[in-house]
């Protein structure tokens, strides 16, 4: 068993020395260790981010219709192993995640593994991988792009999807895999923990309004409390208030559709009410506390007609309850 899974163990792992050298700033997740003479070629972590978690095979035109959407902090890691076919298999490299995450009691809930290319859309496939992490922006010039390219070889793919329950909080391991040519090997790891959407405690930075905006034309935020029913502001609030400001005082041209959503407790003609007032106490709480112009920002609400995930958990509901920063394109 060359990869040793950290949740159950105590002891430290020591570091493994690479031919070539980490990107600057990387290091591996505490959850698993890297596979040896794996170097990281790519490294991005996110307090908090929207994640789309595919779990089942292609069903349509470049659509799969079993995925779900998780949000919490993220970690990506993209491993590089510069060693010819005839010396690693995709096979191997794959196998030994498979096995590491089994013996580390993490549930499986999707896994496939093709020594020659899948065309078919299974999971694990070339086309599902790349369905599947094209859900997920990442930075551009990221060693993952490679993943989208195409194989120049015929060795194989994999991707695992795991789970984890722990006592403060959900972790989802993404993991896929790729014999990019005769002589390199792809491994990217997605590491999300739902803890952060749990606790409320991790709140989005300017950095990540302003890459999510740019990528998605929106972001969520979910670092903005009210009292229970009311559209009073909680002063726990004021971190992400600090960056939404922080966010528009740099992009003085920008200017944003303030939006407020519920989860499915109530009448629709409530919610609608209670999340048109949300908005409007933040934008309030922007123009006045923060000098912020109001013609730059308008308000509205819509209840819970845009859920991000089911209303019949505590953890569903407490994803749609949010607040969505739209650019306005006029």
């Amino acid at each position: 068993m060359r990869i040793v899974l950290l949740i159950i163990c105590c002891f430290a792992v020591s570091s493994v020395v690479n031919a070539q050298t980490d990107k600057p700033g990387s290091e591996d997740h505490p959850l698993l260790t890297r596979y040896p003479d794996s170097y990281i070629g790519y490294y991005e972590t996110v307090k908090f981010r929207e994640y789309i978690l595919a779990t089942g095979p292609v069903t349509g035109y470049r659509y799969i219709a079993e995925r779900d959407t998780l949000e919490g902090q993220l970690t990506r890691i993209t491993y590089l192993i510069d060693k010819p076919a005839e010396a690693l298999s995709i096979g191997e490299v794959y196998q030994d995640y498979y096995l590491a995450l089994q013996k580390a009691g993490i549930s499986i809930i999707a896994k496939g593994s093709f020594a020659q290319s899948n065309v078919k859309g299974d999971v694990g496939g070339g086309q599902w991988i790349g369905l599947a992490l094209g859900a997920n922006s990442f930075q551009q010039g990221a060693a993952a792009n490679y993943l989208f390219a195409g194989t120049s070889s015929s060795g194989g793919t994999f991707a695992i999807i795991g789970k984890v329950g722990r006592a403060d909080g959900a972790t989802y391991v993404a993991i896929y895999g790729e014999r990019h040519s005769n002589k390199k090997v792809i491994v990217h790891v997605d590491v999300i923990e739902l803890k952060a959407a749990e606790t409320g405690h991790v709140f989005a930075d300017a950095d990540y309004i302003s890459k999510e905006i740019a990528d998605r034309g929106s972001v969520a935020i979910y670092g903005i409390f009210f009292d229970f029913n009311s559209s009073t502001i909680k002063p726990e609030s004021k971190a992400s208030l600090d960056e939404i400001a922080a966010y528009l005082k740099t992009n003085p041209n920008i200017s944003l559709y303030v939006v407020g959503h519920t989860d499915m407790t109530g009448t629709l003609s409530y919610n609608l009410k209670l999340s048109k007032d949300r908005a409007k106490a933040v934008v309030d709480a922007l123009t006045k506390d923060y000098g912020i112009a109001s013609e730059r920002l308008i308000s509205d609400g819509v209840a819970f007609l845009a859920p991000r995930a089911t209303n019949e958990s505590d953890l569903g509901r407490s994803m749609n309850r949010r607040t969505e920063l739209v650019r306005r394109i006029e």
